[in-house]
């Protein structure tokens, strides 16, 4: 019985994943989530509370399968150089293997119920380790000090994050060769303390 329950609520998150991709969070109804994974709203209902519980449900989902893993890696390394670089590949990777993270992230941010508090304490974790990443190479004389670690941080993961908008999902050939340029674009413009200075 109790499989069969664990059975029932992975159905509901996996096609709810789906449409929230597909029509977004305010386009998908409960009525399309019930007929996508064939249950009465009853049955959605015994699960969730109501679609914004389900959808963070579904962020959290997201959050331990993917997110989590990559991050606790990236915590492990020692030396901020590295750690970094294995920041911008793992994240870019990650945002290239995961679609929905176009619709969880951005609708998260509008998203006022206290529940979303602890999906955005994780997101904000993923932003300080880069940050200090970056700060730590700029005490050490290997990273450019003009520019905020806080700025390049966030600049940074914007641009990662805004991938999710733009790439093309049926190319997947194309993302190692995405994650190369990211990285090759902060070596040669945070890292590279001979590049083009402002002023």
């Amino acid at each position: 019985m109790a499989k069969n329950k664990t059975g029932n609520k992975e159905k509901i998150l996996k096609k709810a994943t789906d449409l929230f991709l597909e029509k977004g969070f305010h386009g998908t109804t409960t009525s399309d989530i019930c007929q996508a994974a064939n249950i009465n709203a009853p049955t959605l209902y015994y699960y969730f509370k109501n679609k914004q519980h389900l959808f963070l449900a579904c962020h959290m989902k997201n959050l331990q399968e993917n997110l989590k893993p990559y991050f606790v890696a990236a915590e492990a390394i020692d030396d901020p150089n590295e750690r970094l670089l294995f920041m911008i590949d793992g994240y870019t990777r990650l945002v290239c293997s995961n679609p929905e993270l176009r619709v969880l992230i951005h609708e998260t941010l509008s998203m006022k119920d206290k529940g979303f508090k602890s999906v955005r304490e994780e997101w904000r974790k993923h932003y300080q380790l880069l940050e200090t990443s970056i700060s730590e190479l700029q005490s050490k004389g290997t990273a450019r000090k003009d520019i905020k670690s806080s700025w390049s941080a966030l600049l940074l993961l914007g641009t990662m994050t805004w991938i999710t908008f733009w790439f093309d999902y049926s190319r997947k050939n194309e993302i190692d060769q995405l994650a190369e340029t990211v990285g090759k674009l902060v070596l040669h413009g945070l890292l590279d303390k001979t590049g083009i200075q402002s002023g």
